[in-house]
């Protein structure tokens, strides 16, 4: 980026863009997709989440190849800066499409100071807290309100000066990405879902966002959500003194709490674990990217910055979001706390339907006429166990085969020498098997024993 002066006098900062930089992203590119599928048939899952990573890798390519295309970094400039029109501590630079093309942006020359020289930031007087607030505040509206988001706001791409008590300002407008309309409402929903303590309704929204599977066992995926809700809702309510959020924590702490958790939550942890209930949309990966360079920003800024405790009260907004006004958010409210919701008056009146299909289960029921079927982790493991230890006997069974079938070949003067010499060698290849095996049920023993099975 270079700084210049326009024909007619005005300072602009010019951004051209090197030479062989399309062939050399082209090159890195397709190693970068080995590595994406080697990671697909690697990668265990182990958490509950089934990542795609060639997709992961497709949508980074997408980002990449608009980042180097200038006139479509200048329109996502122009769009962000429409976005924030009325927000007058966040300056976008304007851009001079006269001078624009595809290999050079043109924009106005707008100095700033880096959002982490706090030594500068200080000098200036600039309201360091105020500065965290607002860049807390300012990526929630991109996700939330505009669904669409800088995605990589790192020092070097977020500046601020002395303008408005502390002005925000954007740069490098390459990689930008966007939510479609569903993965916004489903994200404003997941949020108010979080702060109003409403594990079905997070459940619900993760399952708009395409997060968590249709199909999934939403029991176990409830009941482990119920649980960090109720953990958040104390801490949040908590003041600073009294509680502390898990990056707050020692080694100590955090292994207690782990151990806690295991304890009454190991069928359902372990329940998702094998499940892999949840699929990790490739656009988070930017998201959460992003999120981690915020929270640097705001530790550095304040080091009592909370991006949690500071989305609080952004939850008006976010309200407002989902309802489609105040109005209509307010008389929501009421309707709910006086039982005068479209849900309430439907189960009032269909009420006397309902008892009687109760009624008529209970019946079947006692007729032997239904039957439940239920799930039984315990069963599963040890069926799983079982496959594990036959598949390791199997490969022993075949390797001591292929040995004898070896040894015999090799005694007989008519057999070929490369028969024999194939046959020790799949018989060592079935037996370094079984050792690996072994240590597989070891992992799973292990593994069962940590869950409190």
């Amino acid at each position: 980026v270079h700084r210049a002066v326009l024909k007619n006098g005005q300072e602009a900062a010019v951004k051209i863009q090197r030479q062989g930089l399309d062939n050399l992203f082209k090159s890195d590119l397709v190693n970068l997709r080995l590595l994406a599928v080697i990671l697909d048939k690697l990668d265990p899952k182990t958490d509950g989440a089934q990542r795609d990573w060639v997709r992961i890798y497709e949508e980074s390519a997408r980002l990449l190849y608009k980042e180097i295309d200038y006139t479509n970094e200048a329109k996502n400039a122009e769009r962000f800066k429409e976005n924030f029109a009325d927000v007058p501590w966040i300056k976008v630079p304007d851009i001079y499409w006269e001078t624009t093309s595809k290999r050079v942006l043109t924009m106005e020359y707008v100095p700033s100071v880096k959002i982490n020289n706090i030594e500068e930031i200080e000098r200036r007087g600039i309201d360091r807290k105020l500065l965290a607030k607002r860049s807390a505040d300012s990526y929630l509206k991109q996700l939330c309100r505009y669904g669409f988001f800088h995605c990589d706001p790192h020092p070097g791409n977020v500046g601020c000066d002395e303008k408005e008590g502390g002005r925000l300002v954007y740069y490098d407008f390459g990689m930008m990405d966007e939510f479609s309309t569903g993965v916004r409402k489903g994200l404003v929903n997941l949020i108010y879902s979080v702060y109003e303590n409403d594990e079905v309704g997070l459940c619900n929204a993760l399952e708009e966002m395409g997060i968590l599977q249709p199909d999934s066992d939403r029991l176990s995926v409830e009941r482990i959500s119920r649980f960090f809700l109720e953990d958040f809702q104390k801490t949040l309510k908590a003041s600073p003194e009294e509680e502390k959020w898990i990056n707050q924590l020692s080694p100590e702490e955090k292994k207690k709490i782990r151990a806690e958790r295991r304890a009454k939550l190991g069928a359902d942890l372990l329940s998702v674990g094998n499940d892999v209930p949840f699929k990790f949309p490739p656009t988070f990966t930017f998201v959460f990217r992003a999120f981690t360079s915020l929270e640097g920003i705001g530790k550095t800024l304040d080091k009592g910055y909370d991006l949690t405790r500071l989305a609080v009260p952004y939850l008006k907004e976010l309200l407002e979001l989902r309802e489609g006004s105040v109005v209509r958010a307010v008389v929501k409210q009421y309707a709910e706390k006086l039982g005068w919701r479209k849900e309430d008056i439907n189960a009032l009146v269909t009420q006397p339907r309902q008892v009687a299909y109760i009624s008529n289960v209970i019946r079947k029921l006692e007729k032997g006429d239904l039957k439940l079927r239920t799930r039984t982790l315990e069963s599963e493991r040890a069926f799983e166990r079982s496959a594990m230890v036959q598949q390791n006997q199997g490969k022993l069974i075949v390797a001591s085969a292929l040995l004898n079938s070896a040894m015999a070949l090799s005694m007989l003067s008519t057999a070929p020498a490369v028969a024999s010499q194939a046959a020790f060698g799949l018989a060592i290849l079935f037996a370094l098997q079984f050792p690996l095996g072994v240590l597989k049920v070891r992992s799973f023993d292990k593994k069962s024993k940590v869950y409190g099975f």
